[in-house]
């Protein structure tokens, strides 16, 4: 059955029709003609497999990784950089019209970046053992599947993240560690790496082990090691990576690096923004927003207190809040750091914390970062009660931001609609949204 490719959808995959039913054909892109399969039937669409591209995009190139088609993880790397943008673009612009009616107009065009592989600072990797040659392997497992694909070499990472983690995953072979066993809560389950200029931040992922102290001393001995953990993760059923229990191994408890001027430390367990060239102009963006000075900002979800930190000077007082503890003291530090005495953190849930200060404050801007699933109705209802005059919202998932614009915008106008390519190759799209009150 020949299908015609009319849109893209929110995870890369192509969208033609059949008798007005949508077909979700992972692997076309817009505009192609292309031979499918339908494998699988639902009430409002239907998902195909592609047997042949009988119509070729113009955009279409032939992907720089061997396992892209199986790995799924980049699925927009068959396509060039300057359509990949045009993608994420129409993407945002669908979720937006969808979910709130924005203006399309608004949306301004994507920021991208001179990298387009090389980019990313950490990788996340479970670890699995061959079971032909008995060899401790990672990669990834293939969406929505058990079925575990070994990577030999990510091109999205930065180059020392892969060599860092040949050279562990080199250590922890010499070792004949074994793959984590549910049963016995014992084993190796994930691999974490993080790194910046030379400098890594290393996790492992455990049963309830006791990590030779020879192998330690190995890992600790690789060039660039500043930071190593074991994270003791027995849960069965979790979409947490790391486990409760963190055990510095060796070197420093936290990795230290210099972002766009601030002197920064992130622990494990801590949130950064994953390409390091791309978040400065997101924060740059952001700081083009605030058009300082104001009495008080807060920044709800602050992780390690970046943003607060880059936007020092644009406020009076500044506070961030967030419910990891960790990410709490490193934001405390990081503001001692580059003596930002006006900036302070708070750990809590962003939105009951919020709704208690904005009892006692007046509010100049509230700044939002919150992960993949958008702000709660706790969040949203503190916004609109809290009559702040400036939000500006950072967002990773349009569907959940044009949900929660719905319900902004009877209360706000959106002034600006900023969407950034953090992840090249994929067809994830991050975006900045100022919001003023009407």
């Amino acid at each position: 059955m020949r299908v015609r490719i009319e849109k893209m959808g929110i995870n890369g995959e192509g969208i033609g029709y059949i008798n007005k039913k949508p077909v979700f054909v992972p692997g076309a892109l817009v505009e192609e003609e292309v031979d499918i399969e339908v494998v699988q039937q639902f009430k409002t669409y239907a998902i195909g497999k592609m047997k042949r591209v009988a119509v070729f995009s113009k955009h279409r190139v032939k992907p720089k990784c061997y396992v892209q088609g199986r790995c799924q993880a980049c699925s927009l790397m068959i396509a060039d950089a300057d359509a990949q943008l045009e993608y994420k673009r129409d993407l945002l612009k669908q979720s937006l019209i969808k979910y709130a009616q924005i203006n399309p107009r608004l949306i301004e065009p994507m920021v991208g970046g001179e990298q387009s592989f090389g980019y990313r600072n950490q990788c996340k990797l479970p670890i699995v053992k061959n079971k032909e040659t008995g060899v401790l392997e990672s990669g990834m497992y293939i969406p929505n599947s058990n079925y575990f694909l070994p990577i030999e070499h990510c091109i999205i990472h930065e180059p020392g993240i892969e060599n860092m983690r040949k050279q562990i995953m080199k250590v922890l072979n010499t070792y004949k560690l074994r793959t984590y066993d549910y049963h016995q809560k014992r084993g190796i389950r994930t691999l974490i790496i993080r790194g910046f200029e030379g400098a890594f931040q290393v996790t492992l992922v455990t049963g309830e082990d006791k990590l030779p102290e020879s192998m330690i001393e190995e890992l600790m001995a690789l060039p660039g090691m500043v930071s190593l953990w074991q994270s003791i993760h027995t849960i069965k059923k979790t979409p947490d990576i790391f486990g409760k229990k963190m055990i510095l191994l060796g070197g420093e408890s936290r990795l230290p690096f210099v972002f766009d001027g601030l002197k920064l430390q992130v622990s494990p367990r801590s949130f950064f923004q994953l390409n390091t060239e791309q978040a400065k102009k997101l924060y740059h963006t952001i700081l083009e927003m605030v058009k300082g000075p104001k009495d008080l900002i807060v920044e709800a979800y602050s992780g390690i207190g970046a943003i607060s930190l880059y936007l020092k000077d644009q406020a009076k007082e500044i506070i961030g809040i967030e419910s990891i503890k960790d990410a709490v003291v490193n934001a405390a530090q990081n503001a001692n750091m580059n003596q930002a005495d006006n900036v302070r953190f708070i750990c809590a849930d962003a939105g009951e914390k919020l709704t208690y200060i904005a009892k006692k404050r007046k509010l100049d801007m509230v700044i939002v970062d919150p992960p993949r699933t958008g702000l709660d109705d706790v969040m949203l209802e503190c916004l609109i009660r809290s009559k702040v005059k400036e939000i500006i919202y950072v967002s990773c998932n349009p569907a959940t931001l044009g949900k929660n614009l719905d319900v902004l915008c009877n209360y706000y106008k959106v002034e600006r609609i900023v969407p950034i390519d953090m992840f090249p190759n994929t067809q994830h799209v991050e975006c900045i949204v100022k919001l003023v009150r009407v």
